[in-house]
């Protein structure tokens, strides 16, 4: 073998391993994208999924259907009130059981907006159907107030009115005699999120 034919080797052996160098680096930093994407999806869907069930707890404390006496106002009397006395009780108790729900949604749209970032449009309109559930709740406490300052005549006018209204304050509220559509929307919201990040929550 020349001299000629020596560095003919050496060049094409030279050659061989800078494209397998290349090859191997290339692979290498797709694995580490993939891996890294797969980590970035964990991570969003976990915290999602932990913003929607606080969400949805937040949503049960608030709608409890007892109401304690240490929940009213101080110096609330429920034998010597008026109509505006009536309406800033509920107003204060309606505060207080909104602030944490409040907080809860806030969280909800800040990790939606991360999921919408790496996912698209289709899981925020997922993610909304819940965020309408705090506000169909937000409205009823609203109603409710709205109803004790006018002296009840809102309920008594419209006894349909009513019972919608207090069904969707209080979870259960009017035993079976009264569909509790609130919950079922919350729980068929809540299982539609679970599905569509069910996928992003497994990792091998």
């Amino acid at each position: 073998m020349t001299v000629e034919d020596i560095t003919i080797f050496k060049d094409i052996c030279l050659s061989v391993a800078a494209i397998t160098t290349v090859f191997v680096a290339m692979s290498g930093l797709k694995s580490w994208k993939k891996e890294l994407r797969g980590r970035a999806d964990f991570e969003v869907a976990r915290g999602m999924i932990r913003a929607t069930y606080k969400l949805r707890d937040e949503m049960g404390y608030s709608r409890s259907p007892f109401t304690t006496a240490s929940e009213f106002p101080k110096g609330y009397d429920s034998f010597n009130k008026t109509a505006e006395k009536e309406a800033e009780a509920w107003a204060y108790i309606f505060t207080n059981r909104w602030k944490p729900v409040a907080d809860a949604v806030q969280e909800f749209e800040a990790q939606t907006l991360e999921a919408e970032a790496l996912w698209g449009k289709q899981i925020r309109d997922i993610a909304f159907e819940l965020r309408r559930c705090s506000r169909t709740l937000r409205t009823a406490m609203e109603a409710k107030i709205s109803n004790a300052a006018s002296d009840n005549e809102d309920f008594q006018s419209d006894s349909e009115f009513k019972k919608k209204i207090h069904s969707e304050i209080w979870e259960g509220w009017g035993g079976s005699g009264v569909k509790d559509v609130l919950t079922e929307r919350i729980q068929s919201s809540v299982g539609n999120i679970e599905k569509e990040l069910r996928p992003h929550l497994k990792r091998n």
